[in-house]
């Protein structure tokens, strides 16, 4: 019985590294969407996108690595709280990612011409408290941090929530000023705030996993 419980422990710490080497390449891919945003960099764009590829292939193999654990071992109580939100956080990380390569694909698309100042300042800044909310969970995951803690990670989503809404306003004014139709940068720039707006969602999923594994009850957050 303690042969296999250390081999549980074993898996478990393979499979949490894994997932904090993942959650490293989402971080870059997301601080690298917000200096795409900033400098209408296409090169790094197209870095981003293909780093995506490489994210969704590091998913796969650590959900294996899971379902492996949970098929052989039946690990239970904290164990299995811990294996069972590890593959959702998974999910999570690939997610996150998806979203900074949507934000590289969008701006692939829109025109050369410098975005409009204050709607890009206020969704840059969005994609910045997303990013820190993101880092900061992930930092408590790897501390093997408290519930407090989690909750205090992403404790910032409403201030992403209210930019977001303020980058619609941002958005709104600066097409009433244009003399020539500018309605498809204005989507694209809404649908950028969304995709930083849903980072924050995720992180503050993530948090309510770590919650879990510590405690056995289901938070709502959001």
């Amino acid at each position: 019985m303690e042969a296999m419980q250390l081999l549980i422990e074993k898996k478990r710490e393979a499979l949490r590294m894994g997932l904090l080497s993942m959650a490293g390449r989402v971080t870059t891919s997301l601080r690298r969407s917000l200096v795409a945003l900033r400098n209408q960099d296409s090169a790094l764009c197209h870095e981003i996108v293909a780093d995506d590829a490489v994210i969704n292939q590091e998913r796969r193999v650590l959900e294996q690595q899971a379902l492996v654990v949970l098929a052989s071992h039946q690990p239970a109580g904290r164990d299995l709280r811990l294996i069972g939100a590890s593959l959702e956080m998974v999910t999570e990380l690939e997610r996150i990612a998806d979203h900074a390569a949507d934000v590289a694909r969008i701006l692939l698309k829109a025109p050369a011409s410098p975005l409009p100042q204050e709607p890009a300042k206020r969704i840059g800044l969005m994609g910045d408290i997303a990013l820190e909310m993101f880092e900061h969970i992930m930092t408590v995951y790897a501390e093997n941090g408290s519930a407090e803690q989690a909750r205090a990670a992403v404790a910032r989503e409403n201030a992403v929530d209210a930019l977001e809404e303020a980058a619609v306003r941002d958005v709104i004014a600066w097409l009433c000023d244009q003399q020539t139709s500018s309605s498809l940068l204005g989507m694209q720039l809404l649908w950028i705030a969304h995709h930083y707006e849903r980072v924050a969602d995720r992180a503050t999923n993530i948090a309510e996993r770590l919650i879990y594994i510590e405690t056995g009850e289901t938070p709502e957050l959001n």
